[in-house]
């Protein structure tokens, strides 16, 4: 028998569900004999974790959301070999803390891994683990076989049952919008490095690591020559995986989940609205399926939106006739300025993204009551390669055609180096505009652009002085530092005026002076 901990890191979102994988790993591993335990752990409980896992895991898996720096505190912590796993996982074999990396589909491979512990044979080159050698170089096991959505997803009796260490929470959390799933990877996989544009001169490359020559052709073959999508994503090296039942897939899934006391569903897939119509109509078929669900959240992509916006239209009046409360979140927006989406490679130009936007708040406007598509959208204000012209047009941008997304303009809204095999790292890399970041992911950047990291840098400190509490303040201090950049080419006489709108503002937010 092996002791495994499940643990995933809850940075935001505090009030909702495990993500599904380990939840069904859950299941697995205890009809194996294993004892197992799964906790949901805030960073700021991570001690309180921590200490009471200490002496009861073999075996911790954490999902690869942990950054560095929490990962080595756990690691210090818990007597138990550290396994990470997920979309991020590779990342963290490459320069992170952890024992052993899991990469790819993982049901059947964590449960081999459980097993070999249990018999007391060594994990590193299982299929799936990438691992540091006796010579401290980078090597891995073979690959696992490509993911089939049946085989990961059946039998589906996911363990929701979980702890939790942080903040409050709301009662019923573990099971508010569980995720059903509908396929793997992303329908968005045209390649980047073949549109040429701004990565003409890029070229792919290895980490300048260590690699036992396994490990740099499988490297080379998952990774490097796979790539395709948004420039960022860690997403863009999955193959996309769909199944011909998806439907049925998700009416299984949904079945279960909200017989367990679920009120609503977050639905798994990146292309949504061409599936959505036959998936409402076999809730519909069930009647005491579709009463129990209050709420169905899903995701999309600009373009797709656009394309298929007759497609929603009529999602949302299915779910009005069901009663159900249709949400479209997490679209991946970006960036309102041509540049910026370019560099993302998110395959459409500005306008298009702010007709989509004007589109989500047109539709929630109109059907108030069966629909919201305002809220939780993805945002990358900062990156190597912004500048205060570019701060101005998104901020405009975002006031005029998508206001709601103006409590998303902070200075974390920032690209994140989750691996170092993409062009946009490629890109950053050759520019000199990379710098080790050993707490984060390994990387973070700084901007090629001077002016813009002074405004970013007075942005940054006017709003550390300032109460927390009004969602727009950070947007509102963004613009009064824009204007006095705008305003004053001089840069002392910018100096000035920074400090002035500190001031000012610093005045205008104290406790007495609202009072």
């Amino acid at each position: 028998m092996t002791r495994v901990v499940l643990m995933q890191c809850e940075l935001e979102h505090r009030h909702q569900s495990p993500h599904l994988a380990m939840c069904l790993y859950a299941r697995d591993l205890r009809r194996a004999g294993h004892q197992v335990s799964c906790a949901l752990v805030h960073p700021s409980h991570l001690n309180q974790a921590a200490d009471h896992f200490q002496d009861c895991c073999d075996l911790l898996v954490l999902d690869s959301i942990f950054p560095f720096a929490l990962v080595s505190r756990l690691k210090e912590s818990v007597n138990a070999i550290v396994l990470v796993g997920g979309h991020n996982a590779l990342q963290h074999a490459l320069r992170g803390d952890a024992d052993l990396t899991l990469v790819g589909p993982g049901r059947a491979a964590l449960n081999a891994l459980a097993e070999a512990f249990a018999r007391g044979t060594a994990l590193q080159g299982l299929p799936g683990t990438w691992f540091r050698n006796r010579e401290g170089q980078i090597d891995c096991g073979p690959p696992l076989p490509r993911a089939r959505l049946n085989q990961e997803l059946l039998p589906f009796e996911p363990d929701l049952d979980w702890l939790y260490f942080g903040p409050a929470r709301a009662p019923g959390s573990n099971l508010r919008i569980p995720s059903i799933v509908a396929e793997f990877g992303c329908v968005y996989n045209r390649s980047t490095l073949k549109d040429q544009g701004l990565y003409r001169n890029t070229r792919p490359r290895l980490p300048d690591l260590p690699l036992t020559e396994r490990a740099a052709l499988l490297l080379s073959e998952q990774f490097i020559s796979r790539e395709g999508g948004c420039t960022f994503c860690s997403l863009r090296y999955s193959p996309h995986v769909a199944a011909a039942n998806s439907v049925e897939l998700l009416l299984t899934q949904a079945r279960y989940l909200l017989g367990c006391g679920a009120r609503g569903l977050s639905l798994q897939t990146e292309h949504p609205l061409a599936l959505l119509h036959e998936f409402l109509e076999g809730l519909a078929a069930e009647p005491t399926l579709a009463s129990a669900c209050d709420e169905l959240h899903i995701r999309t992509i600009p373009w797709l939106l656009l394309r298929h916006r007759k497609q929603l239209e009529r999602a949302i009046e299915q779910c009005a006739g069901l009663g159900i409360h249709l949400h479209l979140g997490q679209v991946g927006f970006e960036a309102f300025d041509d540049h910026g989406l370019e560099l993302f490679h998110k395959g459409l130009e500005a306008t298009e993204n702010r007709r989509a936007a004007r589109l989500l708040g047109e539709l929630s406007a109109r059907y108030s009551e069966h629909f919201e598509g305002r809220r939780g959208h993805g945002l990358i204000l900062l990156h190597p390669w912004s500048s205060p012209a570019s701060l101005r047009e998104n901020l405009d941008a975002i006031a005029a055609d998508a206001s709601w997304m103006l409590a998303s303009i902070r200075p974390d809204s920032r690209v994140e180096f989750y691996g170092e095999w993409t062009p946009l790292f490629w890109k950053a890399t050759d520019e000199g505009l990379t710098v080790a970041a050993p707490g984060r992911f390994g990387w973070d950047f700084r901007f090629a652009d001077a002016e813009c990291a002074e405004v970013v840098a007075v942005w940054s400190s006017i709003l550390a002085g300032l109460p927390a509490g009004d969602s727009l303040l950070s947007s509102r201090v963004l613009d009064h530092t824009l204007r006095c950049y705008e305003q004053h080419p001089d840069p002392m006489a910018r100096r000035l005026a920074y400090l002035e709108v500190r001031e000012q503002l610093t005045g205008q937010l104290q406790p007495e002076a609202r009072d």
